[in-house]
């Protein structure tokens, strides 16, 4: 629905990578949705492809210098909350990191933010908020969790899925942990 001004090959743009999985066609695309200024990426990268974190991520740092200050991602993730259900929609409120890397390790770039962010509310209330009266107000059932993020490509042993579940997790999926404080509380991509 995003009414395209431009669109770019990600094989066009400097540094960025091809992504290997199917359907993810490899744009960027500029334009508007419902008269907001968007950047959308279509297809994205992943960790388990043999990136580094650092690889992966580097389309964010690229949006905030075009000037995007609020990051919207979206995944398929495997449900582990007994409660969920196959196709529910649900906000990631917090998350657990076990992928075993961080794309802020390394020499940190002041102009990009923090060495040591504040993760404590790593999502911000504010869109979440937003998003729970938007679900609210189209009769969308929606879903709050904490997404457990694991490097792939495998799928999770049964006693891998157990500890999972003991540490909280609600989902998990392999293409998500930027690691990136929230834009609208304070911090920077």
């Amino acid at each position: 629905e995003i009414e395209s001004e431009a669109i770019l090959d990600y094989a066009d743009i400097p540094h960025f990578l091809i992504s290997t999985v199917e359907s993810h066609h490899g744009k960027l695309i500029f334009g508007t949705l419902a008269g907001v200024p968007v950047v959308a990426m279509q297809g994205r990268f992943h960790f388990y492809e043999g990136y580094s974190l650092k690889q992966v991520t580097f389309p964010v740092r690229v949006m905030h210098a075009l000037g995007v200050r609020t990051l919207l991602i979206s995944n398929a993730a495997g449900g582990m909350n007994p409660t969920f259900r196959r196709g529910d929609i649900m906000v990631i409120w917090d998350h657990i990191n076990l992928i075993g890397d961080n794309p802020l390790i390394g020499p940190n770039d002041d102009t990009l933010g923090p060495r040591f962010p504040d993760m404590s509310e790593a999502y911000s209330d504010t869109l979440i908020s937003l998003a729970e009266q938007v679900a609210l107000d189209s009769s969308i059932p929606l879903r709050k969790g904490v997404f457990v993020a694991v490097a792939g490509p495998n799928l999770e042993t049964r006693a891998e899925y157990r500890m999972l579940k003991t540490l909280g997790a609600d989902v998990i999926g392999m293409s998500r942990t930027y690691n990136i404080p929230p834009v609208e509380q304070g911090g920077t991509f």
